[in-house]
């Protein structure tokens, strides 16, 4: 029988009423070595003890499971790029022409991308290459649909005024909006979800400026042809330094308001925060952990509401739950 041990039940007090006033817990789940936590579709996938596992969220087990697939490596891609893909007008997208000269190294290595390759649904292909000033400071790209068509959300970094974030258009290849950069060089942003989290009608974009310094989480609307920054919340993270896992986040709803809301670890990622933004910023539960947060976020449906599984940096499993 897998034995289950609470981990900790999470201290939470609401400001909300009626459905959104639930307790959150978080529950270890029996795991060695836990290094990386994937999301395969409404799966999630856990490399522990060098093999892969499918988490089923019924009777809280880990059963054995295939590695998740991976696509071949474009030539010219960044080393260890990932293929993003779209449904109107991506076809794939990835980051391409490595280059050293912002020497940074945030996420593990001093290399970046120069340029951004995009083949489209109708077979053509476009690159956008930056100018010898910036980098796209990123992995992979974010396909979504934001201000109505399908674009491209990349991390900009200027070599000696930081990091931007970058909104680009598939179908013509060049970047159409952009924040401004956070200032000076080395200082970094990590977007953390696309979604209507304000439910003002525009979708935002959540990014978490300088993750492991100042953790200031950010939401910038595309409204009017420009990113618009309207809501800041303090004392978040969603990275760890020199890691390659970026997705230390979860958009879900998590209040059941109907709206979508955000998880993300705080600044010293020994808790985790689900925030709503509807009709304004606020902490929907904080849920204190037995060690520090690391692996990226996979979301999956318990009982019908939405849970989250991480790892943290002791190799253990959590599950986050509401509790029923």
């Amino acid at each position: 029988m897998l034995r289950l041990r609470l981990a900790i039940s999470a201290v939470v007090a609401l400001a909300a009423t009626g459905p959104a006033a639930a307790e959150w817990q978080a529950v270890l789940i029996p795991a060695a070595g836990v290094a990386a936590v994937v999301q395969d579709g409404d799966a999630a996938l856990v490399l522990a003890g060098n093999a892969w596992h499918r988490f089923d969220p019924v009777s809280f087990r880990l059963q054995p499971a295939q590695a998740p697939k991976q696509s071949a490596s474009p030539p010219g891609a960044l080393p260890d790029a990932r293929v993003a893909s779209g449904r109107e007008i991506v076809d794939r997208a990835w980051l391409s022409e490595p280059t050293q000269r912002y020497r940074h190294g945030v996420l593990g290595d001093a290399i970046e991308a120069g340029s951004l390759t995009i083949v489209r649904r109708d077979g053509s292909q476009a690159v956008l290459r930056l100018p010898p000033d910036s980098v796209f400071e990123d992995i992979e790209p974010r396909v979504a649909r934001i201000g109505g068509r399908e674009r491209i959300v990349l991390v900009r970094a200027y070599l000696d005024r930081g990091a931007a974030i970058a909104l680009i258009d598939p179908a013509s290849a060049t970047i159409i909006a952009e924040s401004p950069p956070i200032g000076h060089a080395n200082a970094w942003r990590n977007p953390a979800g696309i979604a209507d989290y304000d439910g003002d009608g525009a979708t935002d974009i959540a990014v978490v400026r300088q993750p492991h310094v100042l953790g200031r989480l950010e939401l910038w609307s595309f409204i009017g042809g420009t990113l618009t920054k309207t809501a800041e919340v303090a004392d978040t993270s969603n990275h760890v330094i020199g890691s390659r896992a970026l997705g230390l986040s979860a958009t879900a709803d998590f209040d059941r308001d109907g709206q979508p809301d955000l998880a993300v670890p705080s600044l010293d990622r020994r808790s985790l925060r689900l925030i709503a933004f509807s009709p304004s910023a606020r902490d929907i539960a904080h849920v204190a952990m037995p060690a520090r947060i690391a692996t990226d976020f996979a979301t999956v449906q318990r009982q019908g509401r939405p849970a989250i599984l991480l790892g943290l940096e002791n190799g253990q499993l959590v599950l986050v739950h509401e509790r029923q």
